[in-house]
């Protein structure tokens, strides 16, 4: 693949919000995007790491198109470089009178009737599980848009397989477009995935390892939602199989990211500015997560099923 040249490119009208670093806008081939750049990783304060900026960019790239190759709705994503650096653009899905509702601004916009997972009130401000999922079911700007709770349990899914750390109540929202009708925002802000502060000679170490490579890939893993206060482990959360519409999410993917795998591996593969180091650690990353937790579950959901199949044809017999 070939990096596209950005940096004859002027700032457009369009203003874009959010912390995680500096970004513009700019029209490019007639169409709007959100140009992201690196993040200065201010080299003196972390230690052991040998880079000044972060992957973000690539990481966005790399997350964006697995959530494309998989098949679910997703921003364009273009790999390219300005000033030196490596950017990612972003395509605006919003088209002039549209208006994005990001999660956070709608979860405290309501006043459940429900607690968190600690039997406490809250501000509607945080990330626990229990609260999330019951405000999406439950709250009236919410009802009539299809498959709101499916997009939470897939994305919850492709974050985990992809290590995305950071799907906070900012990151994924509704979009009522200007005839008034509300709809999904394809998924977007996938960056904060796949190690990105990450050097080569962490990445090797960790390969070379395997119950770091483990610890890392699953076994010791967080995610941004927490359950009684504390933040929990996504494949733990899959492997109890307490939540049905995750099981269902996980019967919906997993044969897609099996069948997907060989794509993966190209798209990484394929992308020029990646260390060999990295394009191994990635790849291998994803299938740990695939092989060791993924396919597991839902072999695991799938005989379930099957043995509830079973006994419902006994009683009827």
């Amino acid at each position: 693949m070939e990096l596209v040249d950005f940096n004859d490119f002027q700032q457009n009208q369009r203003l874009y919000g959010g912390t995680a670093g500096r970004k513009m806008g700019i029209t490019y081939n007639g169409k709007d995007y959100l140009l992201k750049f690196p993040g200065n990783l201010k080299e003196q304060q972390l230690k052991n790491i040998n880079l000044s900026y972060s992957n973000s960019p690539i990481c966005e790239y790399i997350g964006s198109k697995i959530y494309e190759l998989i098949g679910l709705p997703v921003h364009n994503t273009i790999l390219g470089i300005r000033n030196q650096k490596v950017v990612v653009a972003c395509e605006d899905f919003l088209e002039d009178g549209d208006r994005l509702y990001e999660f956070d601004k709608i979860k405290v916009t309501f006043e459940p009737h429900f607690l968190d997972s600690n039997g406490n009130e809250t501000n509607g401000v945080g990330v626990d599980l229990y609260e999330i999922i019951m405000t999406i079911k439950e709250h009236p700007f919410l009802q009539g848009i299809f498959g709101v709770i499916e997009r939470f349990w897939d994305m919850f899914i492709i974050d985990a397989l992809i290590g995305n750390t950071d799907r906070n109540n900012s990151n994924w929202g509704i979009v009522l477009r200007k005839n008034g009708l509300k709809e999904l925002a394809p998924v977007y802000d996938n960056g904060n995935c796949l190690n990105n502060k990450w050097d080569d000679e962490k990445m090797q170490i960790v390969m070379s390892d395997v119950v770091k490579m483990e610890a890392e890939a699953y076994k010791a893993r967080r995610c941004i939602f927490e359950l009684q206060g504390r933040r929990v482990n996504p494949y733990y959360i899959m492997e109890g199989m307490k939540y049905q519409e995750c099981s269902d999410a996980i019967r919906r993917l997993a044969p897609r990211i099996g069948d997907c795998m060989k794509k993966i591996r190209a798209m990484i593969k394929e992308i020029p500015i990646l260390s060999e180091v990295q394009k191994q650690f990635f790849t291998l990353i994803i299938e740990y997560r695939y092989e060791k937790v993924l396919l597991p579950v839902y072999q695991k959901i799938i005989q379930r099923k099957f043995e509830d199949c079973e006994q419902k044809r006994g009683k009827c017999r």
